[in-house]
């Protein structure tokens, strides 16, 4: 049996993902926030995507130089 939390009914995050084009952190971060409710474990799952939110900020820092290089 599926667990509720991966219920699909309203729309698929991945075609949310898809439409919004998100990348894999962007999307880690928008399902781990939109199934913290439906998981029962609703602050210890906002803390996780804190720290998913920190990693991206960390690693966002560090590439910013390549992104922003114009040639």
């Amino acid at each position: 049996m599926t667990p509720k939390h991966y219920d699909n009914t309203k729309g698929s995050l991945y075609k949310f993902a898809e439409d919004y084009n998100l990348n894999a952190w962007e999307f880690d971060i928008v399902k781990r926030i939109v199934r913290s409710r439906k998981k029962g474990n609703f602050i210890e799952d906002l803390d996780k995507t804190i720290e998913v939110i920190k990693l991206y900020k960390d690693e966002y820092k560090q590439t910013e130089p390549i992104r922003t290089k114009t040639y």
